[in-house]
């Protein structure tokens, strides 16, 4: 577990929390009481739900799956793996005093060497986008398919990229004409708001409506693909993503064409084999 806890106090408002959120780059916080007690959590996905509320009581996740220190590691990824809760509080006589996130949980994947192929936990599914498609068009189809992260497909169907919703936001060309102020987040805010508004800038963009480049995806496409083929054992899968901070990967096959995608709480249904 990270002992390094970020989280917020209630009562509070959007505004306090994003700026927590864009501070320590962090898409999800966990909320508690005066006493430490956790009460819930809240993600940018809350927020999403909710565009309209101020006060995080009526926007946040309430009674989250917990956890204590001495709660077995396979225990935990169960909860995540049938929850999909990406974070789950750490509790020790009614106070956090941690947190499990998938990483940690890819990290103990690493550890056991499990050897189970990767193509046992792709998707069946894999939404793919094509290289020329507008900004704007993608963050639309983000937006209405929840699928956060698609891979990119050349004009000869080959994946030449991957794009995020966090690769639409190029700070850069942005900078201009963000105005902070609408998100409560003061516009002389430190440098390090730039890199860490990316987290939340999906949440931004719907909010304060602003027009995303009609340019082709493939200028914010990652280039620098990182895949896994199909056969390799899902320990070194686990071990990319911990290492490169992904939360998925493309997956292909012997002659790298494009198969489908492993997301991290996918890998973690690999520890409860173990069990």
């Amino acid at each position: 577990m990270s002992k390094d806890v970020v989280y917020v106090q209630l009562p509070t408002t959007r505004a306090d929390v994003l700026r927590l959120m864009i501070k320590h780059k962090k898409t999800g916080l966990p909320v508690v009481d005066e006493g430490g007690k956790v009460l819930g959590v809240i993600t940018r996905k809350d927020f999403f739900r909710h565009p309209q509320e101020e006060q995080v009581a009526l926007i946040m996740s309430w009674n989250p799956p917990t956890v204590s220190p001495s709660t077995a590691v396979e225990r935990a990824a169960r909860i995540m793996y049938e929850t999909g809760a990406r974070r789950i509080p750490v509790v020790k006589n009614n106070r956090i005093v941690g947190i499990i996130t998938p990483t940690d949980l890819l990290k103990v994947v690493v550890e056991k060497k499990i050897e189970d192929p990767v193509e046992k936990y792709m998707e069946e599914q894999c939404f793919t986008i094509y290289k020329s498609t507008p900004a704007n068009v993608a963050a639309r189809m983000i937006n209405l398919s929840k699928v956060y992260a698609m891979p990119v497909l050349d004009e000869n169907g080959d994946l030449c990229g991957m794009i995020t919703d966090r690769d639409l936001f190029n700070i850069e060309y942005f900078r201009e004409t963000i105005s902070l102020t609408k998100l409560g987040i003061s516009a002389d805010e430190d440098e390090w708001s730039w890199e860490g508004l990316r987290n939340i800038m999906n949440l931004y963009f719907q909010e304060a409506k602003i027009d995303l480049p009609k340019e082709p995806v493939e200028r914010f496409m990652n280039k620098d693909l990182v895949t896994v083929f199909r056969k390799r054992p899902v320990w070194e899968a686990a071990d990319i993503m911990r290492r490169k901070d992904f939360d998925q990967l493309p997956v292909v096959d012997v002659h790298d064409e494009l198969l489908s995608i492993l997301y991290d709480i996918k890998i973690i249904g690999a520890l409860l084999e173990e069990m």
